[in-house]
């Protein structure tokens, strides 16, 4: 009995230690997201990351949109209240130009945009093929479901 009790009690020492985490594999839906990922490709998501730390920019995301629930992958380029001018071959934020994973290139979908408390700019990495803030807007923290950790 006192041997189960020192395994029980070790187990639960060993539980409590250990990062609780939850994971999703899903599909890349769409071309939105090449070169980075390509249409069909699994990726695995974690769903609690962002319960333990921050957003940050270029962030790959898995997030929903209401009301029909249709999910997306993107990259988090745009922060709360910062101003972003999306250009042909270039983004600025602030009027400072960032540094893109994927180089922007003849993008057709340009604009200003002011992003406000507690929202996030999105943005595929296929610039001229995909539906993103550009479009929809920008989202809040309760539509991300997990972070991209591929």
């Amino acid at each position: 009995m006192k041997k189960y009790i020192l395994v029980l009690f070790g187990f639960m020492i060993i539980s409590a230690c250990n990062k609780s985490t939850n994971y999703q594999t899903v599909e890349i839906m769409g071309p939105s997201m090449e070169p980075t990922y390509k249409e069909g490709q699994i990726v695995k998501v974690e769903t609690d990351y962002y319960t333990q730390h921050e957003i940050k920019r270029n962030d790959l995301i898995y997030f929903h949109m209401d009301p029909k629930n249709i999910k997306y992958a993107k990259r988090v380029v745009g922060l709360p209240n910062e101003k972003i001018e999306v250009m042909k071959d270039k983004i600025l934020i602030n009027d400072v130009q960032i540094v893109l994973p994927v180089a922007m290139v003849d993008n057709p979908n340009v604009g200003e945009y002011t992003i406000g408390a507690d929202q996030y700019f999105v943005i595929g990495d296929n610039y001229s093929n995909s539906l993103d803030s550009r479009s929809f807007g920008t989202i809040s923290k309760e539509q991300i479901l997990g972070k991209i950790i591929e």
